[in-house]
């Protein structure tokens, strides 16, 4: 059997749409040889070749005049964090601007939203929701924890001294708005709920999750983005959550932390608060497997208690 023609450089191992072969001079016919699927009208895709989402995405808007990535497409766009069966989700979601119906092709989900210039913008020239917009609309398929997750990622901002700076894709303020202008789209209910839990500056799901199982067993709310520093000024460390009037400090502690280099700045961090009369409470993704978030918040209960915080106060 003779094997397929070689496909232009450009074209070769990824996505390609048949207007593409005919302005590269590739005959028509070599859209049906056997290397090629068809993932969509007018789209042919080497088998067994995994496709970047920005490059699908760039591809399936291309051919959809006035199509929008959203929900869950437009959240994995942004970088958010979203639960596993959403970041392997294999559908690319996409509404119309300007009214019309639901997108209609194969490996798409097709959506009818009503979009105002300022719910929309382009990332790396694709056609994607805004960051609060794109965390109203998950708001109809996360749960309330998911969504806190979600909005703590897209509002948070750093500006430490040590790593770079981190700005925020919107504001608390932006997110408020989406949900006081839709008081009927689906999810709406979770969407108010959880933007009163959302908090600049937490810096992973880890860190939300812990914040709200702080918050359920009845925890005074935690500081965040504070810095301890020295009398003379210097700083010390950077805690996820604090309370600076009992020096309690909490962190969670992600996979980075198991480095040999990043162990030795946590040793030093402790070391420091400890010297600086702070208590520490290092939370691990070993510890929320055997405790659970409830648990790990239980253990900074205990902190703040011999800290002098009182459960009745």
């Amino acid at each position: 059997m003779r094997q397929p023609s070689p496909l232009p450089p450009h074209l070769a191992g990824r996505s390609f749409t048949l207007l593409e072969q005919v302005q590269a001079g590739v005959p028509a016919g070599r859209a049906w040889r056997r290397d090629l699927r068809v993932a969509s009208r007018g789209v042919r895709v080497p088998w067994n070749e995994a496709q970047p989402l920005r490059h699908t995405c760039r591809l399936l808007t291309s051919l959809t005049p006035g199509a929008v990535c959203c929900f869950s497409t437009a959240a994995r766009l942004w970088g958010c964090p979203l639960p596993l069966d959403l970041q392997n989700e294999l559908l690319v979601h996409l509404s119309k601007t300007g009214g019309g119906g639901r997108p209609v092709r194969k490996g798409v989900a097709g959506h009818r939203l009503t979009l105002c210039e300022q719910d929309m913008t382009r990332l790396d020239g694709i056609p994607v929701t805004s960051a609060a917009r794109t965390w109203l609309d998950l708001a109809s398929i996360l749960d309330v924890e998911d969504l806190v997750a979600a909005g703590d990622y897209f509002i948070c901002s750093q500006s430490r001294s040590f790593g770079s700076r981190r700005e925020a894709f919107c504001s608390l303020a932006d997110l408020r708005a989406q949900v006081a202008a839709a008081p009927g789209v689906r999810g709406i209910r979770t969407a108010r709920q959880a933007v009163d839990l959302c908090r600049v500056g937490a810096d992973s799901v880890p860190e939300s999750r812990l914040r709200l199982a702080m918050a359920r067993i009845g925890l005074p709310e935690p500081t965040l983005r504070y810095v301890v520093e020295e009398p003379a000024g210097w700083e010390l460390a950077w805690p996820d959550l604090a309370y600076p009037e009992f020096k309690v400090a909490v962190n969670y502690d992600g996979r980075h932390h198991l480095e040999a280099r990043q162990r030795e700045s946590d040793i030093r961090r402790d070391e420091s608060l400890a010297a600086a009369g702070w208590h520490s409470v290092t939370v691990t993704a070993g510890h929320v497997r055997t405790w659970g978030y409830d648990g790990c918040a239980q253990r900074v209960l205990d902190a703040l208690v011999r800290a002098g915080w009182r459960i009745d106060a």
